[in-house]
């Protein structure tokens, strides 16, 4: 039930709507939104490492506030001047701010998109109109992890006879990782030759080529499919109403609270916390029904089972006749 598991099309109308609105929007109240939202899904589909990246992003947008209010300078509001008599504005500042933090958030939600989305996924949404470039996707998503993986490998068995990371002089290491990039692109180059024979094999390159399909639009997706649009059309409307843009010069302003603000933010935080939510849920379900055939010695019964049991006893306490 994890949003993974959902239609690929779902799958990409949520993420593109997400990162849509927080690249077009300015309201500070959603861009926050929409970055914690970004990372607590992405520390529940990576861990602790998604948290890390998170908060290395947020110092890197506070660095580019700094770095953008000390050369842009606009706003009346003036917080201190450079050497060189440049005035420094919190509106400058806060536009920094702002800016910093969504491309962290835009950042964190294409982590996700790597996650939830698989080569099989790409290759079913584009295979159709942009085969070449659904085929070329599908191989760099599929070789980036694979090389990462051979190049811990070649690290951990170069150690083993005294080459590996960090042993020997800082000459003997430089040599040692020259030695380990050789070695990794030779092998990315055999693999690739051999994957390009694989698919020329299978027909990659015929026109007219039929492909299976393992996706299919369920109840369930429906489902899900007017939630998304229902959410999608109150950001899309309320962006219409301009509530969601806050101005920066010559002095801050933003939108006066009404009952559409109200709106966009709710849907917005509901539409940024589906998947979080749905992920949750399909984790959940799992556990459950783990522990139900782990502690109760099988599958549960079915309704039908149940009902065959019962009458059965009625069967058997009934009085008989003489």
């Amino acid at each position: 039930m994890n949003f993974a598991s959902y239609h690929p099309a779902l799958n990409l109308l949520l993420f593109v709507a997400v990162i849509a609105f927080t690249a077009c929007w300015t309201h500070p109240g959603l861009v926050a939104v929409s970055f914690l939202c970004a990372l607590a899904y992405s520390a529940r589909l990576r861990g602790p490492r998604a948290v890390a990246f998170g908060c290395a992003l947020a110092l890197c947008a506070l660095a580019f506030a700094a770095l953008f209010a000390l050369n842009v300078h606009f706003g009346v509001t003036n917080l201190a001047r450079t050497p060189i008599g440049n005035s420094i504005t919190v509106e400058s500042l806060t536009c920094g701010i702002i800016v910093g933090i969504k491309v962290a958030a835009i950042l964190v939600w294409l982590s996700c998109v790597m996650c939830v989305f698989t080569a099989d996924k790409v290759v079913f949404l584009l295979g159709r109109v942009f085969p070449k470039a659904a085929m070329m996707l599908a191989v760099a998503l599929r070789a980036v992890p694979m090389v990462c993986e051979r190049a811990r490998k070649i690290a951990v068995a170069q150690s083993g006879i005294g080459r590996g990371p960090g042993q020997g002089s800082i000459l003997r290491r430089i040599a040692n990782a020259l030695r380990r990039a050789s070695i990794l692109v030779s092998w990315s180059i055999e693999r690739f030759i051999e994957m390009s024979d694989s698919m020329r094999s299978r027909g990659a390159i015929l026109r007219g080529r039929t492909a299976y399909s393992l996706y299919r639009f369920d109840n369930r997706d429906r489902a899900l499919a007017v939630i998304l649009v229902a959410l999608i059309t109150v950001c899309a409307a309320s962006t219409v109403l301009g509530q969601t843009q806050m101005l920066f010069s010559p002095i801050i302003v933003l939108p006066k609270a009404s009952s559409a603000g109200v709106a966009v933010f709710a849907a917005f935080l509901a539409l940024c916390l589906l998947p979080l939510a749905l992920q949750v849920a399909g984790e959940a379900s799992y556990a459950r029904r783990t522990k139900a055939v782990t502690t109760g010695g099988g599958r549960r019964p079915l309704k039908r089972e149940i009902q065959e049991k019962d009458q059965l006893n009625k069967v058997k306490g009934s009085p008989r006749l003489s």
